[in-house]
């Protein structure tokens, strides 16, 4: 009987020693997420703490925050220390600051797939009437810039970055500081509006891919011209009201027109509800946001990156490969390591904060050495 008791007692030790560690529930804390430990949806917590404990060992740096959403439930939350964002700052670092579930985070250019989903928000409500509407007839008082070719210029090349019109975000990186770059010029011409549709075409409209943050703030003043309030304001109602987004800041070009492109602030658990809204094809809590067809139409394919990657309206698409699974993803990338991700066999939105402005974002490999391998089969 003693050795029958031994055996089991042996057993059940290995089996504990090889089951997946349920890691910590994040707390609860009524903001519309219900939470959950790694274990309870099929992730391992031991390699999610191991990813958390590399953090804060150092090796990796200026990571500032991690949410993982999965079957619909907040399961994995860690904030480390870091420092604010701030243009003129050395490393365009800030304030020293220990980041939190309520600290508000620079999305940089994750803003510019928010500002997709208004558009949609708008044509679902009839105030655009659809991708294919052109350009220049929301800006009739800019008719004098609409020289040959440029009247092929449509909503859905603006979304996908195939505008064909020049920019030189590329080129001249704003991380340069260096005032030739076009969004820095932005914040400092006059006519902001004027300044990108003045600028030549230098490709035909709908044939090549180039990073184009320009055609994102004309789509953000697209909404004010089609729904008669400013972004921000439209937003409020039809997005973040909706998601129970109470915490936000937007970045201004000017005193009325909203950083379309790069800059909104909010909070890493709001960031994955905006993931989730895509992930549960435009449902929140039962009550429909934006509809799935224009999230099918965003997240599909429709021009290929200069890294090689898809992109759609304002989101790009990549696939990983961890052992022989591949997780196929579409994501919203900001400078410094923001990203919203979303892999839908998975039912999982992975969100990760950042602020490596001057060096090599560790994101990647997060999530190809922590967070993909810790998916149960």
């Amino acid at each position: 009987m003693r050795k029958a008791v031994l055996i089991i007692l042996i057993c059940l030790f290995l089996l504990a020693g090889c089951a997946p560690a349920d890691g910590i529930t994040p707390p609860s804390t009524g903001d519309g997420w219900q939470t959950a430990s790694p274990a309870s949806v099929g992730l391992d917590g031991a390699k999610l703490d191991d990813m958390a404990a590399a953090i804060t060992a150092g090796e990796y740096e200026n990571v500032h925050g991690i949410v993982i959403i999965k079957n619909s439930k907040l399961v994995f939350e860690q904030y480390f220390p870091g420092h604010m964002w701030a243009f003129a700052g050395d490393q365009f670092h800030g304030d020293p600051i220990d980041y939190d579930a309520d600290t508000l985070h620079n999305l940089a250019s994750v803003t510019k797939s928010f500002t997709s989903a208004l558009i949609g928000i708008a044509v679902d409500r009839g105030h655009i009437a659809g991708v294919n509407e052109t350009l220049f007839s929301y800006f009739p008082e800019y008719a004098h810039l609409e020289t040959a070719g440029k009247d092929e210029i449509t909503l859905e090349r603006l979304l996908t970055m195939t505008s064909g019109l020049q920019w030189n975000g590329m080129e001249i990186f704003v991380g340069s500081r260096d005032s030739r770059n076009d969004l820095i010029q932005l914040f400092r011409v006059d006519d902001p509006i004027e300044y990108i549709l003045a600028k030549p075409l230098v490709s035909e409209p709908g044939v090549e891919w180039y990073y184009h943050g320009g055609g994102t703030n004309l789509l953000g003043e697209v909404i004010r011209k089609a729904a008669g309030v400013r972004m921000d304001d439209f937003a409020a109602a039809h997005l973040f009201a909706p998601l129970g987004i109470t915490d936000y800041e937007w970045d201004f070009i000017n005193a009325e027109m909203i950083h379309a492109s790069g800059n909104l602030r909010l909070r890493p658990r709001d960031m994955a509800k905006f993931g989730y809204l895509y992930l549960n094809g435009g449902v929140w809590q039962g009550e429909r946001v934006l509809s799935e067809a224009w999230i099918d139409a965003s997240v599909k394919d429709h021009a290929t990156t200069r890294g090689g990657e898809g992109y759609g309206y304002q989101w790009w698409l990549r696939s990983y490969r961890v052992g022989s699974t591949t997780f196929d993803s579409y994501y919203a990338a900001g400078w410094g390591g923001q990203r919203i991700m979303v892999f839908p066999a998975q039912e999982m939105v992975v969100v990760l904060t950042g602020g490596n402005y001057v060096q090599n974002e560790p994101t990647d490999e997060l999530i190809a050495r922590y967070i993909l391998p810790a998916v149960e089969p």
